[in-house]
This record gives structure tokens, C-alpha cells and sequence, in this order.
């Protein structure tokens, strides 16, 4: 019984985990506690910085970075690996989608890259082709911006 609830809490876990791994933009201005209670336990935690917390996640398919001080996480980075274009597009399409519905304006840098702003808030959407790997990847890197 410990088993099964044990293993449905994992795959609960990285169901919600890779649901929004490349929204790192939702957590610039928040604490690192919200991030660490929003994914769980990272890969890496280094506090080497008195004045800066940095944490990591990875995975197969995914990877994400936050970066935080005193006044909560002013830069977030979030990659996630697609085995097909349109799988890739699907999915920036998703986000920009959701975060004009959150009051992001968007300018569209070419067709595979796109810059989002709202107060205090502005990220970068790029899909990528990586060829030694063949697969294609959407990097997300949001900092924290004045006005």
C-alpha cells in the first residue's frame, strides 16, 4: 500500500512538474520558497552567495534555473526538448497564449523568437533546432525589469 501511494505521489508530482516548467516567467518577484514549493526538492541548491540563492532542475526533457536575493527571484531560465517542430510550436503557441491572457504584451523578434513584457516582468521565448541532438527546444529566460 506504502507503494502505490508512493508512486502515485511521484508521478502526481512530475505530472505538475512538467505542466509548467517553462512558466519560470510566473516567479520573478516571488520568494524561493514558492519555487521550491512549486516543484519540489531541485537537483542543486547553492547558497555559496550570502546575498543570492540559486536553485536547479533537471530532467530528460526539461531543465530550469532560478535566481533570487533578498527581494525574491530576479531571473529564471526554463529549456524544454520536443522530439518534433510541431510539437515544439504547439507548445509556444500555449504560452503566448497564456501570458497575453495574463497581460504580456508580445513582440515578435522572427518566426522563432518573441519578447514579453509587463511591469516588472520581461522574458524571451526562442524556439531552437539543435542539431547534434535532432531535436528541438524552447528556451525561456525571464528577468526582472524596471517598469
Amino acid at each position: 500500500m506504502k507503494k502505490i501511494v508512493l508512486l502515485s505521489s511521484i508521478l502526481f508530482l512530475t505530472a505538475a512538474i512538467t505542466a509548467q516548467e517553462l512558466h519560470v516567467h510566473e516567479f520573478i518577484g516571488r520568494s524561493m520558497k514558492d519555487v521550491i514549493s512549486k516543484f519540489g526538492k531541485p537537483a542543486h541548491h547553492d547558497r555559496s552567495n550570502p546575498s543570492m540563492e540559486c536553485v536547479f532542475y533537471k530532467t530528460k526533457t526539461f531543465q530550469m534555473v532560478f535566481v533570487a536575493n533578498k527581494e525574491g527571484v530576479f531571473q529564471a531560465e526554463g529549456t524544454k526538448c520536443f522530439n518534433s517542430r510541431s510539437s515544439a510550436e504547439k507548445e509556444i503557441s500555449k504560452l503566448l497564449k497564456d501570458s497575453m491572457g495574463t497581460g504580456y504584451s508580445v513582440d515578435t523578434l522572427n518566426v522563432a523568437e518573441f519578447e514579453l513584457r509587463k511591469s516588472g516582468i520581461k522574458f524571451n521565448l526562442l524556439l531552437f533546432e539543435n542539431n547534434y541532438s535532432k531535436k528541438y527546444e524552447i528556451k525561456v529566460k525571464a528577468n526582472h525589469s524596471a517598469g
